[in-house]
């Protein structure tokens, strides 16, 4: 009787979670059916709509019928990802390192289903991760920031503190000290992933203390970070900001100088493997060095403002990086599953 509860409780939350999304074919599963779960709105323009830019490619490119959902507390991610396979998709992602341990939960009771998280560690015989590493590119932002900052004060803005995070944070700063090693690195978190205004306050705060060039990974709250860069600016403040996991220089022209960026293909790439059945419980690594999935990008229109001194700087740690002369610190997730 539990079970036969559990099973239409499921069912009931399908309805309720997909409202406004792709409806789900009641006819049968013969369909490529690929869904994923994300921790915040994809209007974020950044980690969110990376995703769901992956996913539009899958339906694109696969011909799968899709589907997402918002996902925020370990709760509501084991139950959307057993809704999900209950419902005969097969493949699942989690986007993010928080939903490695609400996939372990459910994968075991779906043995026919593949849930792929993005970030992590965890590998089982369903479960695997993405790993989009933008530490090569984040370090690459950190030359610039530790070139170019007047004060020798850089900051560093996240949605909290996770190892994923954290990792690009770790290569940032190894950028700032490669090239000035008097430059101070300076950490704050948001707590959230949807906190604009308390990651502008953070972002204000770090300025009014001396903090010209700030990296934020904080999804949703990259947003309020721009625009305390955007109002530093207007009011007379040299100061800079970084984009991340996708070229945000279109969201603030004025404000971003330059972006770490992931491309959707690595979606497309671990989907196919999924659906022509060649798939493999391994990590599926993303770096500058993989079919181009991973880049640094200037911002067009504030190219000019970076030195010809610290583009070449850059350009030659890049080609060290691709050498694989230059090894860029970074976290190892396969020790913090």
């Amino acid at each position: 009787m539990k079970q036969i509860y559990a099973r239409v409780l499921c069912l009931l939350t399908i309805g309720i979670m997909l409202a406004g999304n792709t409806a789900l074919d009641a006819k049968g599963h013969e369909k490529f059916k690929v869904a994923m779960l994300l921790p915040a709105s994809i209007s974020d323009a950044g980690w969110n709509a990376l995703a769901y830019d992956g996913l539009k490619a899958i339906e694109k490119e696969l011909g799968a019928k899709i589907s997402h959902v918002e996902s925020r507390t370990p709760t509501e991610q084991e139950e959307h990802f057993r809704a999900y396979a209950l419902d005969g998709y097969h493949l699942i992602f989690g986007h993010g390192y928080e939903y490695q341990d609400p996939a372990k939960a459910v994968a075991p009771d779906f043995p026919e289903t593949i849930f792929i998280t993005t970030s992590g560690g965890t590998i089982t015989e369903n479960i695997a991760p993405i790993n989009f590493r933008i530490e090569q590119a984040t370090y690459l932002l950190g030359i610039m920031a530790g070139m170019m900052t007047q004060t020798n004060k850089v900051g560093v803005i996240g949605g909290q503190s996770i190892p994923s995070v954290n990792s690009t944070f770790m290569a940032f700063e190894g950028g700032v000290k490669s090239v000035n090693a008097d430059a101070e690195v300076r950490r704050a978190y948001v707590g959230n992933w949807e906190d604009s205004g308390k990651a502008k306050e953070l972002a204000l705060a770090q300025i009014n203390e001396g903090i010209d060039f700030i990296f934020p990974n904080s999804d949703a709250g990259d947003r309020g970070v721009f625009d305390a860069v955007e109002t530093a600016r207007a009011s007379g403040k040299g100061a800079y900001a970084f984009g991340s996991n996708r070229d945000q220089s279109p969201v603030s022209p004025t404000a971003v100088l330059a972006s770490a960026v992931i491309t959707p293909h690595a979606f497309v790439r671990v989907a196919k493997h999924v659906k022509e059945g060649t798939f493999k419980p391994q990590p599926y690594v993303v770096t500058m060095s993989t079919e181009g999935e991973i880049s640094m990008l200037y911002n067009p229109k504030l190219k000019d403002k970076v030195p010809e001194a610290v583009q070449k700087k850059v350009a030659e740690a890049k080609a060290k990086i691709l050498a694989g002369e230059l090894k860029v610190p970074q976290i190892d997730f396969s020790e913090t599953e």
